[in-house]
């Protein structure tokens, strides 16, 4: 994706895209995706209010492999690099999707993970004590980037309550008040 492609994806209110090949994942290359996406060029106000929750992160290179994205060294060992020098996801990953979801699941320390025979989807398991560090220091990526963005408390307060219903965790704060 280029900076025109991301341009064109947000005025048209579609997912927005960013496929990682095997090579920038093996080699942790990342620069070119900063020099688009990083904090610096990133824009501010409706133009950055427009790109939440609308970007989608994949990985290719592995569709032969019989093993979970998350399961694969390579890969947990990209998205713990990506998520050290671009912590944002919380704020630009589309809910709706999966994304976010196999994205963390990279960054958790310790998985179990099984599939039956005749379902075509794995099973994973993880202590969620393992995930609440993940989203405490997420939040604050997460909140910058709101403000960057212009939007409120109210705003702020719901992408949280989301991000935990995402992870099937409750959300037992108080919206602010006004």
């Amino acid at each position: 994706m280029n900076a025109k492609d991301a341009k064109d994806a947000k005025d048209a209110k579609d997912a927005i895209i960013v496929i990682f090949s095997k090579e920038q994942v093996r080699r942790l290359k990342l620069a070119h995706f900063l020099k688009q996406l990083g904090p610096a060029a990133l824009p501010a106000g409706p133009e950055l209010a427009t790109m939440m929750g609308r970007f989608q992160f994949l990985v290719d290179g592995w569709n032969d492999d019989p093993q979970e994205l998350y399961a694969i060294p390579e890969v947990r060992k990209f998205y713990q690099h990506f998520h050290k020098v671009w912590p944002y996801w919380f704020y630009f990953c589309d809910l709706g999707t999966e994304t976010l979801t196999m994205m963390t699941l990279c960054l958790m320390p310790n998985l179990a993970s099984f599939k039956r025979l005749g379902e075509p989807l794995a099973k994973v398991e993880y202590d969620p004590a393992d995930l609440l560090p993940l989203i405490s220091r997420s939040l604050g990526p997460l909140n910058a980037m709101m403000e960057r963005a212009g939007m409120t408390e109210l705003d702020i307060y719901n992408r949280s309550r989301d991000i935990f219903h995402h992870f099937h965790l409750p959300y037992n704060a108080p919206p602010p008040e006004g």
